[in-house]
């Protein structure tokens, strides 16, 4: 899923893939200096024998229950590239089973926290105890902690609404939850069908009425989501996905949500709103595009096409339509 006049690959990537841990048809890049990784953690440190990290007691944690969502990407930072993370969770049923996970609810999150790529890096090549330790109090640091900074290059980037990255997420996003229905058929989340539950006409709902009724097909019964082509997933597909498992409707939705949270990434937006006991900086420095897992802080415009954000990105990005390219199979952008 590369872009034809993309950038090369930054020097990180360019080192996993010398460790075995990535390789070139896993990296995904765009031309204006964004690239990511089509493989998880867990699954890098597993290809170099690495299946369980440390805890702060010491305590063995299973990367393949804990990073199999989060996935690295970097942005352009004068010479050198900025590391962050971004995860991709579909459903899953860790709690009700009685593991030790993380959460369950599927979604997007992207962290605008920069991540000591070095910290990787190191145990990667040799996986001491000590490493695997520094290794996963890093990444819950960029993933989990609170009382963190963000990263000025990585807000930098995704600040700017001709930024192709959340785009190139949502492709990858859609991809990896069609490719996981069964027979054709793939459970809508369960915090989906709980909601609806509740409200049977809500705005997700709506939304996927009106695209059943674009496509001409049911395409989503609040119940399944039903996919033709699990590796090549069409638009409609792509989109009822987004709907139900991001709770946007758009890849435009998709991209503004991730800028609005960039916006509030200033000295302002720390101070603690009273009841709430928490500040919009602290939800926005981890832009969590989700059904029902805590929504930012505040308005939410990136759901109203009307608003100016989601004008700003329609215009910027109307005629290339991201959705039918990755629904192409030629995985270029």
């Amino acid at each position: 899923m590369t872009d034809s006049t993309a950038k090369k690959p930054p020097n990180l990537f360019e080192m996993l893939a010398e460790l075995g841990c990535l390789n070139e048809t896993e990296i995904h890049t765009t031309a204006d200096g964004f690239s990511a990784a089509g493989t998880s953690l867990s699954t890098m440190l597993a290809r170099r024998g690495i299946t369980t990290v440390l805890n702060s007691q010491g305590e063995p944690l299973e990367c393949g229950l804990f990073f199999d969502d989060w996935y690295l990407y970097t942005v352009s930072e004068g010479n050198g590239c900025a590391c962050g993370l971004f995860k991709m969770r579909e459903q899953e049923h860790d709690a009700e089973q009685g593991r030790n996970a993380d959460g369950d609810i599927p979604g997007v999150t992207v962290s605008f926290i920069a991540m000591q790529a070095e910290v990787l890096l190191d145990c990667l090549r040799e996986p001491t105890p000590q490493n695997r330790q520094r290794l996963n109090t890093e990444i819950n640091r960029v993933v989990a902690r609170r009382g963190q900074r963000h990263s000025e290059a990585l807000k930098g980037y995704f600040i700017r609404t001709q930024a192709r990255g959340a785009y190139l997420i949502a492709g990858m996003y859609t991809d990896c939850i069609a490719a996981l229905a069964k027979d054709g058929c793939l459970p809508v989340p369960e915090r989906y069908a709980a909601d609806r539950q509740k409200q049977a006409n809500g705005r997700v709902t709506a939304f996927l009425e009106e695209n059943n009724r674009a496509a001409g097909k049911v395409i989503c019964d609040h119940r399944n989501i039903y996919i033709c082509d699990p590796l090549h997933p069409t638009e409609r597909e792509r989109l009822a996905i987004l709907a139900t498992h991001t709770g946007n409707t758009s890849v435009f939705s998709f991209a503004a949500e991730v800028q609005f949270h960039a916006k509030f990434l200033t000295w302002w937006a720390r101070i603690p709103i009273p009841i709430v006991g928490r500040s919009p900086y602290d939800s926005a420095i981890r832009a969590d595009m989700s059904i029902g897992d805590g929504e930012f802080i505040g308005p939410t415009p990136y759901y109203r096409p009307s608003s100016p954000i989601m004008k700003k990105q329609y215009a910027c990005h109307k005629d290339t339509d991201w959705i039918k390219i990755f629904s192409s199979g030629e995985r270029t952008l």
